[in-house]
């Protein structure tokens, strides 16, 4: 728990958080469901038992004290299954990605806490052990969206084909940084949905893996975030506190199980993930 004190600029954040797209009542009444959330990224150490031996933030001079405080804590109580090598478990390092969320607690106080996390690799990439981008064609942001102030990030989790092809796509969840009523916060959400599926399935590619224990999979599974924002807008920095509405979820039957405290939310957009990591925590985020 945190007092107003020290983060007077989050009731603020909550108070005025997203820029409304309906009359001022109906916008007053959405905002109890808004979040103030901030992507904080790093590295952590994995030690061959699965514990958590060191971790270390980017860009820590960016970071409030009470987040590194928090992450400080947080970290050091995870646990992992162990990481495999040819069946032995090995020392590791992960790419971490944190969601933390602040909400209003009463009598002046903020609870923040770590929702989600992700825990993938350093250089998947670089190495040809992960599936790469080839051509990621952006969507074209819809016109009816643009004339209301719509805009989000939509999760999308894409299917690959042996041949780099998209085999199938859908949007996993789609979170939006403008308030409105329900009616129009689901169209805004279906159809930016819709624009980044159907531009992923006709115009992706992508470059499966060459080596490792992954290449000879009949598919491969990522999640691409896609951010939709307007011209003029003043994306908060690395470090900053932004406000945005969670969108429900949804899950094909063709991906894969998900680790303990994951969520879509937890990537940064642009990023291309794998659907599995071989970094499974096993303790809840909270500790």
């Amino acid at each position: 728990m945190m007092n107003t004190n020290r983060v007077l600029g989050l009731l603020l954040v909550l108070a005025c958080l997203l820029p409304p797209l309906a009359h001022a009542q109906t916008a007053r009444e959405m905002r109890s469901q808004v979040e103030a959330s901030m992507l904080v990224t790093g590295t952590v150490d994995i030690d061959r038992e699965g514990r958590a031996t060191a971790h270390a933030l980017d860009q820590p001079d960016k970071l409030p004290p009470y987040v590194i405080s928090l992450v400080e804590r947080a970290v050091p109580q995870m646990r992992f299954e162990p990481v495999l090598v040819d069946g032995a478990p090995v020392l590791a390092r992960a790419k971490m990605s944190l969601r933390l969320v602040a909400t209003p607690a009463g009598d002046g106080d903020m609870t923040l806490a770590i929702q989600s996390a992700h825990f993938g690799e350093e250089d998947a990439e670089a190495e040809g052990s992960g599936v790469r981008s080839s051509n990621m064609r952006p969507p074209r942001y819809p016109t009816n969206v643009v004339q209301i102030g719509g805009k989000g990030t939509v999760y999308l989790l894409v299917k690959v084909a042996r041949d780099g092809s998209v085999d199938d796509v859908v949007a996993e969840q789609v979170n939006l940084t403008a308030l409105g009523s329900a009616r129009q916060m689901e169209s805004i959400r279906n159809a930016l949905a819709k624009a980044s599926v159907d531009t992923a399935r006709r115009h992706w590619s992508f470059i499966p893996p060459s080596e490792g224990e992954n290449a000879p999979k009949d598919y491969w599974v990522v999640r691409v975030p896609v951010e939709f924002t307007l011209g003029d807008d003043s994306a908060p920095g690395y470090g900053e506190w932004a406000g945005y509405l969670p969108g429900p979820k949804t899950r094909p039957a063709w991906a894969e199980p998900d680790p303990p405290g994951f969520s879509p939310d937890a990537l940064a957009a642009g990023d291309v993930q794998s659907g599995q990591s071989r970094f499974r925590l096993l303790t809840p985020l909270g500790g």
